[in-house]
């Protein structure tokens, strides 16, 4: 089986993006795919920092096109979907692939879709929040994933909402996702014991519950003079959140480090006493977050609000604690327990990581590709 996957730019660049792609492709040549590589091409401005493996997989490129500086945005991306379609065609005639897999985001379906059709080829794309928001998807780009072979969704919340936003191909597969990081508990540090530590990492903005955290640890910290919160993210938000954290009489308790490697993140996670997941029902996730699969995978003891993609990785009281979303009162209430009786924390910390290695991992995740790979190939077939 030959399958061409159709991968951002970001691929060849040291970013996280490009790590998942190369660790996703190197467990399915393990599990005997053959695959090409094509990257669509680089916006304006971005890194020319080269990370690909060439002396192991080619990855062919496509070029930017020339396009004027006063072309409008919108025209500037019909360029670019363009551009990636002419490209990806030849590199189909020239490969001949099975089929083709296109990541992340999945606006690259729109350029994929046409060759698809025209090669009498599968089309299997990666479903992303993009997708399934009817108001930020463009009508070509919903009109090639509603009829691709099959959306691979990283959740049963995301399969749900990709229905409801009236994207329904053949098959939506539900495929989790993978840590970052190898499942291994990390030794919790023992300067902790007298001031412990909560850490968030990810987005900074809205829904992502920051200000709820805040308020829990102010709450928190009239018991507990000691605790400490560690936020580790990064980006235009950053600026307003300190100036927030000012605002509640947190500063020397509170510190946020910046943007973050996904590496970087999972290390600032290792050293906490509770890995704090707080997003809100409104505009929150449709998917668990990289960082709390890193989270569990080094044994940490993960807090998380009661999201439908929370629910479906985590066993309340067994693999991670779960609360109210949005309610403050809920969050103290579990965070306290954690906090006061150290020794509830390992348990949850051991059954997260054997959660993370029986399911969580890029062997697993491959292998769900394969299957689907298999599976669409095979309709494909019986419809021929």
């Amino acid at each position: 089986m030959r399958v061409l996957h159709v991968l951002d730019a970001a691929c060849a660049r040291p970013t996280d993006y490009g790590r998942r792609a190369q660790a996703l492709l190197t467990a399915l040549r393990s599990q005997g795919v053959q695959t090409v590589h094509l990257s669509a091409p680089a916006p304006p401005g971005a890194d020319s920092r080269d990370d690909w493996p060439h002396h192991t997989w080619h990855l062919y490129r496509t070029p930017a096109p020339r396009t004027p500086r006063w072309l409008p945005e919108a025209c500037l991306g019909a360029a670019h979907t363009a551009a990636l379609a002419l490209r990806l065609g030849r590199i189909a005639r020239l490969t001949r692939p099975d089929l083709i897999h296109v990541h992340t985001p999945s606006a690259h379906a729109s350029a994929a879709w046409p060759v698809a059709r025209l090669g009498h080829l599968p089309l299997v794309v990666d479903a992303d929040r993009r997708a399934a928001d009817p108001g930020a998807c463009r009508p070509f780009e919903r009109f090639a994933c509603a009829r691709a072979d099959a959306l691979a969704a990283p959740s049963i919340e995301m399969r749900a909402a990709l229905r409801a936003g009236g994207i329904r191909p053949r098959r939506i597969a539900v495929l989790p996702p993978a840590a970052d990081v190898p499942a291994a508990p990390c030794a919790r540090p023992l300067d902790t014991l007298d001031a412990p530590l909560l850490a968030y990492a990810g987005d900074l903005d809205a829904a992502a519950g920051l200000d709820l955290l805040l308020a829990a640890l102010r709450d928190l910290r009239r018991s507990r003079r000691t605790l400490r919160l560690l936020v580790a993210g990064g980006g235009p938000q950053t600026e307003a959140l300190e100036a927030r954290i000012a605002a509640a009489g947190l500063n020397g308790y509170v510190r946020v480090t910046g943007r973050l490697m996904g590496r970087r993140a999972a290390d600032v996670l290792a050293r906490a006493d509770v890995a704090v997941f707080p997003a809100l029902a409104d505009g929150g996730p449709l998917a668990p977050s990289r960082h709390l699969l890193n989270a569990m995978a080094q044994g940490c003891a993960v807090v998380a609000s009661d999201l439908a993609c929370h629910r479906e990785l985590l066993v309340h009281g067994h693999t991670g604690m779960l609360f109210e979303a949005g309610s403050r009162k809920s969050l103290v209430e579990v965070l306290a327990p954690l906090l006061d009786q150290p020794w509830r924390r390992r348990p949850l910390g051991q059954a997260a990581v054997q959660c993370i290695a029986s399911a969580h991992h890029w062997t697993a995740a491959a292998a769900g590709y394969r299957r689907l790979y298999e599976s669409v190939l095979a309709d494909a077939r019986g419809r021929c």
